[in-house]
């Protein structure tokens, strides 16, 4: 699928995001993460890179702070940007999209470059909840 315009902005504001800098135990905000909620609310985060493994992906805190702040759990679409390019979520990720709502399986669109979005369920195995 295509981008549009609010694909677009919603790349940006997770670009503006991103911005690795070095902490005492690692380095944050390599990743910077944006959604848009069914609702047309917008969350964000960024990840934390930690010593022994600690630390999350910007998806997810993004998903955090879309749980924190409000009662929404659906995700019309998402995006995580690193430096200069955009990334795909990692499996952890996807998994998190489906589990904090089966529907995001359906309705998520992912975007996956500067040009191309894809629905969750593209990015996932077969299903395994019942």
């Amino acid at each position: 699928m295509q981008l549009t315009d609010e694909g677009k902005g919603l790349a940006e504001k997770a670009k503006s995001l991103a911005g690795e800098r070095k902490v005492s135990g690692g380095t944050v905000k390599g990743v910077g993460a944006a959604l848009v909620t069914e609702k047309g609310r917008i969350f964000t985060g960024v990840s934390l890179n930690l010593w022994c493994g600690i630390g999350f992906c910007a998806e997810h805190a993004a998903i955090a702070d879309m749980v924190s702040h409000s009662s929404e759990t659906r995700i019309k679409i998402i995006v995580a940007h690193c430096g200069e390019r955009i990334m795909y979520p990692c499996g952890r990720c996807r998994e998190l999209m489906e589990l904090i709502d089966r529907e995001n399986r359906e309705i998520t669109e992912v975007i996956v470059s500067e040009n191309e979005k894809v629905l969750l369920k593209e990015l996932l195995p077969g299903e395994w909840m019942h």
